[in-house]
């Protein structure tokens, strides 16, 4: 039976969301290193620029490209038993959802076994998935949040979901009232909406001001609930940091866990 006094704040699991362009790759790398990305959205070029900004070692960021899920998910298991890395990043959980989607269709429209006819469904002559399909989306998901929430308590590794969102409109039962928040992106709603719940730290990442010229846009993040986008942070992170070009696990996540440790301690003497 373990104690609050076991908890562990050293290896987070975090949900990085938002629109595209805000910066939660880059602030991914800012955790600490050797790293090892599951890159589905395979687009690694883009975080070479704040790595060279702010001294990161090239070697110390591995990574695999993904196409489908199966890969994906024998990588993790071999993480399972074997992790030399301090932190695992899935970018993203949108395009892990897109490519089991994908595996599902190369695998259903190869010949059929029994009858030698393509066994999914085409539209036009262009396969699309049908509803059975996102069961094996959902099911990923969820194995996806296993396998990572295994190796992050068992081998104490920091694992980053990074998760794309788009605006939803909700109306309450008299249909008068609009809610608009934005939500993660996956092709099955209802598994998107539960991935927020299994993540100790789970920031929303915006753009404080439009671009100007010359400075740029101010880049931010919200680590509490706003009514309109969900976020949380179980390490006294402050509400809302506007972090620019400066790397989030050093200026903010280290201290916040440096200090929350130690006012532990200090309760522990008493």
């Amino acid at each position: 039976m373990a104690t609050m006094s076991d908890v562990n704040f050293d290896s987070l699991y975090c949900l990085f969301k938002g629109e595209p362009g805000t910066r939660k790759s880059t602030q991914a790398l800012s955790f600490p290193g050797p790293q090892y990305w599951f890159s589905w959205d395979r687009k690694m070029n883009g975080i070479m620029l704040p790595m060279k900004r702010w001294g990161i070692d090239p070697k110390t960021i591995s990574y695999d490209d993904y196409d489908d899920w199966a890969a994906g998910k024998k990588q993790l298991e071999k993480l399972q038993v074997n992790c030399p890395y301090k932190t695992i990043v899935i970018d993203s959980i949108t395009s892990m959802a897109d490519m089991t989607l994908r595996q599902t269709m190369k695998l259903k429209y190869g010949v059929s076994r029994s009858s030698g006819a393509a066994a999914g469904k085409l539209v036009a002559g262009i396969a699309v998935n049908e509803i059975e399909d996102y069961n094996a989306e959902s099911s990923a998901l969820n194995e996806l949040i296993a396998l990572t929430k295994d190796i992050n308590m068992f081998h104490k590794v920091n694992v980053i979901l990074i998760a794309h969102v788009v605006k939803a409109e909700y109306r309450d039962t008299t249909k008068k009232t609009t809610h608009i928040s934005r939500q993660i992106v996956t092709a099955g709603k209802n598994v998107a909406a539960k991935i927020p719940a299994y993540c100790g730290e789970v920031y929303h990442f915006n753009i404080e001001q439009g671009f100007v010229e010359g400075a740029g846009g101010d880049y931010s993040l919200l680590t509490e609930h706003t009514g309109d986008d969900f976020a949380r942070s179980a390490i006294g992170l402050e509400k809302k940091i506007v972090f620019g070009d400066k790397p989030l696990y050093d200026t903010w996540v280290k201290p916040a866990i440096a200090k929350l440790i130690n006012t532990n301690n200090t309760v522990n003497k008493f």
